[in-house]
């Protein structure tokens, strides 16, 4: 099943413009990023094309000749999923959306994954908030979340941390995880 060339280039037409961004999602275009995100979020228009099951006609593509964002390396019924997703993903940046300031510390925006989260209860199944985070000493309390999204980033993504600036203090940090 393909959506015919016509259907598209007349749904196309009906809300193109001059400044429109047009991203067509499909498994062989590139796949989505942070930065991606960010920078599509400082886009005035965006127009989203979404193929089912074998895609769109190619004509209609070439023609339109729309930018290939691909959600990951799988195969999905549909380009709706993915639109989903980048909706999401690019409207968090869009001001008014989000607190101001709560992207900062979340996974990629400083190019390390998240430090780990708690809330209430203190105590759950025997395991309890870390003592530091209980301290109300912002500077430790910063510092140990810089620490421990370093250590989540080297145990689970460690080829993130080729793109970090670490201080020196950082380093010799990451060289404790290694050993």
């Amino acid at each position: 099943m393909l959506i015919k060339p016509d259907v598209v280039w007349d749904s196309f037409n009906s809300v193109k413009s001059d400044v429109a961004k047009v991203i067509y999602l499909s498994p062989q275009g590139k796949n989505l990023s942070q930065g991606k995100v960010e920078e599509l979020a400082k886009e005035e228009h965006l127009i989203l094309l979404c193929g089912h099951y074998e895609g769109i006609d190619q004509r209609v593509i070439d023609k339109i000749n729309p930018e290939e964002i691909s959600i990951g390396d799988y195969i999905l019924t549909g380009g709706e999923l993915p639109a989903m997703i980048l909706i999401d993903s690019v409207s968090r940046y869009v001001d008014g959306v989000l607190k101001k300031g709560s992207k900062l510390d979340e996974s990629f925006s400083n190019g390390l994954l998240e430090y780990p989260q708690y809330t209430k209860p203190e105590e759950f199944e025997g395991m309890k908030v870390p003592e530091i985070l209980l301290s109300g000493h912002h500077k430790n309390i910063d510092k140990w979340r810089r620490r421990e999204a370093i250590k989540n980033t080297y145990y689970k993504r460690k080829e993130l941390l080729e793109n970090v600036n670490l201080s020196e203090e950082e380093k010799e940090f990451l060289e404790s995880l290694k050993n």
